[in-house]
C-alpha cells in the first residue's frame, strides 16, 4: 500500500458506532487495498489549545454529505462541529441532563445534511440539533432506554439503537418510543457453559452490534462475534454473513460468579473497531486482533480491515496495513490515532 500520510494504526479505546447518509451517489472507491494513495486535506488535534482543538479520546466521527464533520470526544465529554475545510463551527460541552446538555453520550449521526442526532444513554435521550454554517441549535429530543454497549445510526426520521431485548438486537425508535424490533441476537461463544444468571448477562453484553444506516438498509456488525447482516428499513433481512477466519471473544467464568471475556493469547480474537462506507457499493469493516482484554503498554496493535459488498455481503478484499478509519464520506476518509496525541487526519483517496 502506498500512502502520503503517516498515520499510525492505533485505536480509540471504544467501539465505534457510525452513519452513512448520502444526498448524492458516492464515487466508486477501489475494491482492492493494493496501491492505495491518500492525499491529506487537513488535520485536527493539538497538544494545547481550546477544547475543540485538544481531544482526550475520540469516540465517534461522523461526516455529513455536505462535508461538515462531527467529532465525539470522551474528554469532557464534548461534541465538536467543523466545516469541510476543518474550520470550527460550534461545540456541545455543557454537562447535565437538560436540553442540549451531555451526560454520557455514545453515538452521533447526521440524519440529513444540517441535522445532527445525538444518542446519550447516560441520560436516556436522543437529541436533534440543527447545524448551520456557524451555529448549532437544539431542536428537540425523545426518550430511548438501553443498557450496556449500544450501536446507533439515524437517517431522515428513522433512528436505530442496538441492544439486547427479548431476543432482538436492533430497535427503531420514534418520538413516542420503540417502533419496531428485529434482528435475532447472534450466538455468544461460551455462553452454553455458564449458569443461567451469567448466561443472561453475557447475552446482554456480547450480542449488540455496531449499526450503519446505508442507502440499502440498516447494516449491523457484531462487536464481538462474526455476524454481519443487512436489513431493509422495514426490518426484513436482505442478507446475512459470518465473517471468515474470525476468532470470536469467548464468554467464560472461573468461579461461576464473575463473567469474563477470553481472548486468544496466540492468534488473537477479533474486536470490532469501525464500520464505515467505502464508496456507494461497499463497506469497510475493521477489527482489532487482540491477544488480551487490556493490551500491554507499547504493544503493537494489529488491525484487520475487510471490504464487503453491500449487495450480498461477499468479501472483496482484506489487509492488515490500513490505519483506523473512523469515518468516511464520498472519497474522504477520516483517520484516527491516539498516540502521541489524539488526532483526526482527513484524507482523500486518490482515484487517479
Amino acid at each position: 500500500m502506498k500512502t502520503s500520510t503517516a498515520v499510525s494504526a492505533s485505536f480509540a479505546a471504544a467501539c465505534l458506532v457510525v452513519l452513512w447518509v448520502f444526498s448524492h451517489p458516492a464515487p466508486d472507491l477501489p475494491s482492492s487495498f493494493d496501491d492505495l494513495v491518500f492525499d491529506t486535506i487537513f488535520e485536527l488535534g493539538t497538544e494545547t489549545g481550546a477544547p475543540h482543538q485538544v481531544f482526550e479520546g475520540i469516540w465517534d466521527i461522523e461526516a455529513s454529505s455536505d462535508g461538515r464533520l462531527a467529532v465525539l470526544d470522551l474528554g469532557g465529554p464534548g461534541v465538536h462541529l467543523f466545516n469541510s475545510e476543518g474550520g470550527h463551527i460550534s461545540s456541545l460541552t455543557e454537562i447535565g441532563l437538560g436540553e442540549g446538555q451531555l451526560d454520557r453520550p455514545s453515538g452521533i449521526a447526521w440524519s440529513m445534511p444540517g441535522r445532527l442526532t445525538l444518542w446519550d444513554p447516560g441520560s436516556s435521550w436522543v437529541s436533534s440539533f440543527d447545524v448551520g454554517l456557524g451555529s448549532l441549535t437544539f431542536r428537540g429530543r425523545w426518550r430511548a432506554f438501553a443498557f450496556g454497549e449500544t450501536g446507533f445510526c439515524s437517517v431522515r426520521d428513522r433512528t436505530y439503537i442496538s441492544y439486547w431485548h427479548d431476543g432482538k438486537i436492533i430497535h427503531e425508535f420514534g418520538l413516542e418510543g420503540p417502533v419496531a424490533s428485529f434482528g435475532e441476537a447472534p450466538h455468544v461463544v461460551g455462553v452454553d457453559q455458564l449458569g443461567p444468571e451469567l448466561r443472561e448477562i453475557a447475552i446482554e453484553e456480547l450480542t449488540p452490534s455496531a449499526l450503519l444506516c446505508t442507502p440499502r438498509g440498516v447494516m449491523d456488525v457484531s462487536f464481538t462475534q462474526s455476524l454481519v447482516r443487512l436489513h431493509g428499513e422495514d426490518g426484513q433481512e436482505v442478507w446475512s454473513r459470518e465473517i471468515e477466519d474470525f476468532n470470536p471473544i469467548i464468554a467464560y467464568s472461573d468461579d461461576g460468579i464473575g463473567l469474563g471475556r477470553r481472548f486468544d493469547a496466540g492468534k488473537g480474537s477479533h474486536l470490532l473497531r469501525s464500520v464505515v462506507p467505502w464508496g456507494d457499493s461497499m463497506v469497510l469493516i475493521q477489527h482489532e486482533v487482540r491477544m488480551r482484554e487490556i493490551p500491554d503498554e507499547g504493544e503493537i496493535i494489529i488491525l484487520e480491515s475487510r471490504l464487503l459488498s453491500l449487495e450480498n455481503g461477499d468479501e472483496m478484499a482484506r489487509t492488515r496495513d490500513l490505519p483506523l478509519v473512523s469515518g468516511a464520506q464520498g472519497d474522504r476518509l477520516y483517520l484516527v490515532r491516539d498516540s502521541p496525541l489524539s488526532k483526526v487526519t482527513v484524507v482523500r483517496v486518490d482515484l487517479g
